[in-house]
């Protein structure tokens, strides 16, 4: 959803959040709520749903159903030994430098 269409999300008869930001924070938040022609409130609740709906789905679809879970069972109980690109590849996640939950590697 682009910032320039972004869906209103009424905020009205609604529980509450409440959180303290810096004040470079609030600039940005207050800039780009201006951009969008919402009012703060409305830009901040449209945006951390919007968020909070990626990170959801993101979840959903790394998420193994039933027979995805039992697929991946049997392979790692079979008795085989990994391949020279299983073995490379577990080498450099290992050297790799963790940033959040990903993990980079120099090259």
């Amino acid at each position: 959803m682009s910032a320039m269409n972004a869906k209103k999300v009424p905020t009205r008869n609604k529980d509450r959040l409440n959180f303290r930001l810096d004040p470079e924070i609030k600039a940005r938040v207050v800039r780009a709520a201006a951009i969008t022609g919402q009012e703060v409130t409305d830009f901040a609740v449209s945006t951390l749903n919007e968020k909070a709906t990626e990170i959801l789905e993101r979840h959903d679809r790394l998420t193994l159903n039933s027979d995805d879970y039992e697929f991946f069972l049997k392979a790692l109980s079979q008795d085989r030994k990994p391949s020279k690109r299983s073995r490379d590849a577990a080498r450099r996640y290992r050297q790799g430098k963790r940033k959040g939950v990903s993990y980079h590697f120099d090259n």
